[in-house]
């Protein structure tokens, strides 16, 4: 069995998918520190896996509204029920609009956005559909804010152009890019489309890079520290 230390340092070799691990990108590598000690120390109490599934199924399979409302009622961690019950609806509300074509889709694979020769980024849409002749992914983040700078945006439509989108599938391919913040009570819409955002040049995309790497390096030793500064019998719990 692992000690939890070298749990934290696995999980640290594992960054989250596109959004989540843009969102560690600060201005310089100790802010990022910061983010990524959050993340690898945290457990969140629920997550949007029950929504991504259900939002999938209605994408591709046209399930009605009511049982994917009834879907996202049920499963999951009960604390994050109503969390995953508003973001269902708020993709409804927005699906009502934009009326996805249920008819035609394409399996694919997760790709990766390469940060060293170990360290991946995964990247994948929630689904890729076909439209007038040409594929369309569809990426989705459940967060109930976003958060994200302009810098961040542009990294992030950055990774998805370079891990997902050069595909030779995909290269002339529209895309679709879609957060649902809540705005007072309401979740809305904030779909980007491919070209909203400018992408980073090479020089800039390698700065994040290496913030990253560096900001990465600072929770290693940290952890290491703290490893090594207790016996095993004094281990916190996981």
């Amino acid at each position: 069995m692992l000690d939890p230390y070298s749990k934290l340092l696995r999980k640290l070799d594992r960054p989250p998918s596109g959004p989540n691990w843009v969102r560690f990108i600060q201005e310089d590598p100790l802010q990022t520190a910061r983010e990524i000690w959050s993340f690898v120390r945290g457990r969140p109490p629920f997550t949007y896996g029950p929504s991504y599934r259900i939002l999938k199924d209605r994408i591709e399979l046209g399930i009605d509204p009511d049982t994917a409302r009834l879907a996202a009622s049920t499963k999951g961690a009960p604390i994050g029920r109503v969390h995953n019950r508003e973001f269902v609806d708020a993709f409804l509300e927005y699906e009502s609009h934009r009326q996805y074509s249920a008819s035609s889709h394409i399996g694919f694979e997760t790709e990766y956005f390469r940060i060293s020769r170990d360290i991946v980024v995964p990247i994948a849409p929630l689904s890729v559909i076909r439209e007038r002749g040409r594929f369309v992914p569809i990426f989705v983040c459940g967060w109930s804010t976003n958060p994200l700078r302009l810098r961040q945006r542009r990294l992030l439509m950055t990774i998805y152009e370079d891990a997902f989108l050069s595909i030779t599938d995909f290269q002339s391919s529209p895309a679709e890019i879609l957060f649902f913040p809540k705005f007072d009570s309401q979740r809305e819409a904030e779909p980007w489309l491919r070209g909203d955002y400018d992408l980073l040049p090479q020089s800039e995309l390698d700065e994040c890079v290496e913030i990253f790497l560096e900001a990465r390096e600072l929770v290693r030793r940290r952890i290491i520290e703290e490893r090594d500064s207790v016996r095993p019998t004094e281990y916190p719990d996981e």
